[in-house]
């Protein structure tokens, strides 16, 4: 289907470059432009393989379209094409150079606002708000997390001042789910527990509209987005009860996202349904949640494979040598612990120090557990210091990127392992 649709949308770039050749007036030539630009960007949305290029070919036509459509000039046209500008760096912004992107993006969003204003445009308005508060968000991932992460739950809820459940029900689901991940992001730095709260009920919000039977992968992905707030509130809060609220909403997503239709979405939510079983092995059922877990990520990584997706293979492989240290704690120790060992080994393979030090830091971490449980069962002297080891390339990184917390925590893993290894 793709591809079909893909060569369809050359054909009619084809038409509109040969009309480009023959038409002079300078107005038209830019309505010309704008066809253009937004033909290669849903060629890029359509062959993913060459995204990155057709986006930039889209960014191109749009930057010669706004040579003409000035503000001044044709203010309704200047909108249209600075919102569908800012929506292709948006999306680049996701494939390279995620910060200088994301702010163009938010440049031209915020120039397409000078137009499309609540009172003149609604509808238009409350689109590139939405837009607008998609690349704060971007933005907030790399840079400035909570005051980024604001702006966009900004123009998020002033976009919801317009997209009501009542006349807009698609277009609320979208934002309110937008929000949750914004509030989300927020969790990640500030006031975990509220905005975890604040995110569910965004999401609970937008899946009043997309149900598993007409709106399969809008359901699943909101299902997932709010597995995911309820397993990070369960790190702060009544761990046991979030994490079985996670699990449902994992379950849920596997409903429409399954491994014959939908494999790389089927995979994340494997994964996700086992990183909150094994939160909730932490307080109840060790062994058998922990053995869910194993089974869940099990089956993510038939999709997640190293030489197909590396990053989503070492992310899993990681979490799997966690959930074995975990059950190693209750049975087979030996067994369990050199298993969760090969794990983390196989996510080193990627996690790298150089291009990824948080995730090499998770890694070392989990491995020095896995050794220092080995150590109390074979070969005290020799795993006790692999453990050691594993333990102080983990505390080298957090030490270098100041994140006093993960240091602490190391340091207090290092000290148990003297303990056990005295």
């Amino acid at each position: 289907m793709r591809i079909k649709k893909a060569i369809l949308i050359r054909k009619t770039i084809d038409a509109y470059s040969s009309a480009l050749e023959n038409e002079e007036d300078p107005v038209e030539r830019s309505r010309i432009q704008q066809k253009i630009a937004d033909s290669y960007y849903d060629l890029g949305l359509a062959d993913q393989k060459d995204i990155k290029s057709n986006l930039k070919r889209a960014i191109k036509s749009y930057k010669e379209a706004l040579k003409v459509r000035t503000l001044e000039e044709f203010p309704i046209d200047y909108a249209l094409t600075q919102n569908n500008f800012g929506v292709a760096c948006q999306t680049l912004s996701t494939i390279e150079d995620k910060a200088d992107n994301s702010k163009k993006a938010i440049n031209a969003f915020r120039e397409a606002l000078k137009v499309r204003t609540l009172k003149q445009f609604p509808m238009d308005h409350a689109v590139t708000l939405n837009n607008l508060g998609n690349a704060y968000r971007t933005l907030a991932e790399i840079e400035d997390k909570s005051e980024n992460s604001k702006k966009a739950i900004i123009a998020y809820r002033e976009a919801l001042k317009v997209r009501t459940l009542e006349l807009s029900p698609m277009d609320y689901a979208v934002t309110q789910s937008n929000l949750g991940n914004a509030y989300g992001t927020l969790a990640d730095v500030e006031d975990k527990a509220e905005n975890s709260k604040k995110a569910i009920i965004a999401y609970r919000e937008a899946l009043k509209v997309p149900t598993l039977e007409l709106f399969p992968m809008d359901y699943a992905m909101t299902q997932n987005n709010l597995g995911t707030a309820y397993r990070t509130l369960a790190e702060v809060e009544d761990k046991a009860d979030n994490s079985k609220k996670a699990i449902t909403a994992f379950q849920e997503a596997l409903l429409a996202s399954t491994l014959e239709q939908f494999p790389m979405d089927y995979a994340m939510a494997q994964n996700n349904l086992g990183t909150a079983y094994r939160t909730l092995a932490e307080v109840e059922d060790k062994a058998d949640n922990s053995k869910k877990a194993i089974n869940a990520y099990q089956k993510a990584l038939k999709v997640s494979t190293i030489e197909q997706f590396p990053m989503d293979y070492a992310m899993t492989q990681s979490n799997l040598g966690a959930a074995y240290v975990t059950l190693a704690e209750v049975e087979n120790k030996a067994e369990n612990s050199k298993i969760a060992i090969r794990a983390c080994e196989e996510a080193l393979k990627v996690h790298n120090l150089e291009e990824f030090p948080m995730d090499y830091a998770e890694a070392q971490s989990t491995l020095g557990s896995a050794y220092k449980t080995l150590a109390t069962v074979e070969d005290r002297s020799e795993n006790c210091k692999k453990a050691e080891h594993a333990f102080q390339e983990a505390l080298n990184v957090w030490v270098k990127l100041n994140s006093y917390q993960n240091q602490k925590l190391i340091e207090d893993k290092l000290s148990e392992l003297k303990s056990t290894c005295s």
